[in-house]
């Protein structure tokens, strides 16, 4: 079996693979102060309640845009399957063209999405990640990545808008009903939801203008912890909250033989 691993800033995803299947996923918490026992721990319990025994794990691949649990997860791997994991790095194999300035700068979170899009689709492609920050970038229908932008997600919304303010509380996010609050915390909820989604459909609609792109040959997939409160009425999307991970299962097939 093969485990993906996919580390974001809140919280880190796993995947299992049996093959080409995708077994079981489940997340954590994405915490800097966790030993390394405790992580592996974590892990052990979770796959022992999903019938799953860290030694039918043979292969481990990893992602991660949290540089200080790299050496955590190495030593697990080398505890689970005694080598060193598969991490997405300068000179593992994607089958993605990077056409950024700095294509080394991209995080890989981002790269391991893209190419579980461009593996699906052959249209452009827009991906938006709405997790704690918010990411969106476009892949043109040569699967070339082309860059994208990078925002405050949607709790930071949030978080700059308590923190600005002696009086302002902090609420709820949801999806309202109408557009007009009718008092302070309705109020703070519609100018976060519909901020947030403007922004975000925005930009969206930015991409396509300036990229002349057509509708008809456009895909839009959303994916992390926040992608439920994105909502449209123009463009139509498919939420994916395992697209980073299947993306890792593409690139291990690519780079197995490299596994050490």
């Amino acid at each position: 079996m093969l485990l993906a691993i996919d580390i974001e800033n809140k919280n880190t995803n796993f995947g299992i693979f049996e093959g080409e299947k995708l077994v079981t996923n489940f997340s954590i918490m994405t915490d800097k102060n966790r030993s390394t026992e405790e992580i592996k721990l974590t892990i052990k319990l979770i796959l022992k309640d999903k019938k799953i025994d860290l030694s039918d794990i043979s292969d481990i691949i990893l992602s991660t845009v949290v540089p200080e649990l790299n050496s955590s997860y190495e030593i697990i791997s080398r505890e689970i399957i005694g080598k060193n994991p598969i991490v997405i790095s300068a000179g593992v194999k994607t089958g993605l063209n990077i056409k950024c300035e700095s294509p080394r700068e991209v995080g890989t979170d981002r790269i391991i999405r893209a190419v579980a899009a461009t593996g699906r689709f052959k249209e452009n492609i827009i991906i938006i990640s709405a997790s704690s920050v918010t990411t969106i970038d476009y892949i043109n229908d040569k699967k070339e990545f082309l860059g994208g932008l990078i925002l405050p997600g949607i709790s930071l919304l949030q978080d700059s808008l308590v923190r600005g303010s002696g009086k302002l509380p902090r609420v709820e996010i949801k999806k309202p009903e109408d557009i007009i609050g009718k008092n302070t915390e309705k109020a703070i909820q519609r100018g976060i939801y519909f901020g947030y989604n403007k922004a975000v459909f925005g930009i969206v609609d930015e991409i396509v203008k300036f990229h002349s792109l057509k509708k008809e040959n456009t895909k839009i997939l959303v994916t992390g912890l926040k992608a439920h409160l994105l909502a449209n009425e123009i463009y139509t999307f498919e939420e994916d909250q395992v697209l980073g991970i299947k993306g890792l299962k593409i690139i291990y097939d690519l780079n197995k033989n490299k596994a050490s």
